[in-house]
């Protein structure tokens, strides 16, 4: 009986065995494939996320810099002026010739200096904020160069506009009441009121208010 049962206890035991090798080989081989397919999903992950973390921050920064009319200097120096730290006004009236002169004054009541560049965006405005005739005109006699404002710093821009109906017909030029002129600073998309009380053309068959780019005081 002993003998017996040692010889069918021999291929039971063996059996055992090798259930034991192929369980264990069997984690091995999915631990191999999840593994990959972890390492897949993760390549991808961290792909996406990778995309998702440079690009998303950066046209937030983007938007914001845009809605606000701010951008970082070049080399980190003095951002862009925005209208929530510029004051207008207007400055050196002379009327002659059919013409009237003047400055747009813009001056930076920020603590921090602050840069401009290029065109203001200018125009005449009645009493209830309608634009009357044409926005300004770009002179480029002047050249466009970049002007630095320290807090309490000063630029002007050169404008031109008819005085009055000037050497239009009353047709052409149809005079108005305007109670401000409208300005964008450079960069900027908020507007500005400066008040000007004065009767300018509103027909817009003609272009004859005309701005320069923004430099600094002579």
């Amino acid at each position: 009986m002993k003998a017996t049962t040692a010889r069918h206890a021999l291929p039971v035991l063996a059996l055992v065995l090798a259930g034991m090798t192929l369980t264990a080989c069997g984690p091995e081989t999915d631990g191999a494939s999840s593994s990959g397919t972890s390492a897949a999903a993760g390549s991808d992950t961290s792909s996406g996320t990778s995309t998702s973390g440079t690009s998303t921050p950066a046209s937030r920064s983007t938007a914001q810099n845009q809605g606000s009319g701010r951008s970082d200097g070049a080399d980190g120096g003095p951002q862009t002026c925005t209208a929530a730290h510029l004051k207008v006004s207007t400055e050196n009236l002379d009327t002659g010739a059919g013409t009237t002169h003047f400055q747009l004054l813009f001056q930076n009541t920020g603590s921090s200096p602050c840069t401009l560049t290029g065109f203001p965006g200018v125009s005449f405005h009645g009493g209830d904020g309608t634009q009357i005739g044409n926005a300004a005109a770009r002179d480029n006699s002047t050249p466009v160069t970049t002007v630095t404002l320290l807090s309490n710093g000063h630029a002007v821009s050169d404008v031109t506009a008819p005085d009055g109906q000037s050497g239009f017909s009353a047709e052409q030029c149809h005079l108005k009441d305007v109670s401000f002129v409208g300005v964008y600073a450079p960069g900027s998309k908020d507007l500005i009121d400066v008040p000007w009380k004065a009767q300018e053309c509103s027909g817009t068959s003609i272009h004859a208010l005309k701005t320069g780019p923004v430099h600094s005081v002579r």
